[in-house]
């Protein structure tokens, strides 16, 4: 009885470690994967009061037609060592979603027509994040 519990331990930690090693093996190509295909869609959060129950009787309600949503703009999803970038691309331009800096380092913004630039940087070293609006892309520059 022993030696099959013993067994059986063993059995489960190395699936336990096997599962572990291929997650966090995958996790970093399925997270771009599906990050960059997110599509964000604004929504009106309401409060709506309490009523008291005067009457038990059921109420009817009509409802509105929903407006159909506008399409969701793409986001595009910048990794780099010093954190990470999202933008939307449209056909307006590019639109900086988020900058997120790693621990030790800082974000900087620059904007000029035609362009968005994020700098993640750490003392003199850094990545430049670039959004051209007219291409429609993003680009890096180490430094």
């Amino acid at each position: 009885m022993r030696r099959a519990v013993r067994y059986t331990a063993i059995w489960c930690g190395a699936t336990v470690v096997a599962v572990s090693v291929s997650w966090f093996g995958v996790r970093g190509v399925l997270r771009n994967e599906f990050v960059d295909d997110v599509n964000v869609e604004p929504f009106l959060a309401r409060t709506i009061p309490a009523r008291a129950e005067s009457s038990a009787t059921p109420r009817r309600t009509t409802k509105k037609p929903v407006a159909s949503p506008k399409p969701a703009k793409p986001l595009k999803v910048v990794t780099v060592k010093g954190g990470e970038v999202v933008f939307t691309l449209g056909a307006e331009g590019c639109r900086l979603v988020s900058a997120s800096p790693v621990s030790g380092y800082t974000a900087k913004v620059a904007r000029a027509e035609g362009w968005i630039r994020v700098d993640l940087a750490k003392g003199e070293h850094g990545t430049g994040v670039f959004c051209i609006s007219h291409e429609r892309r993003t680009d890096t520059w180490e430094y």
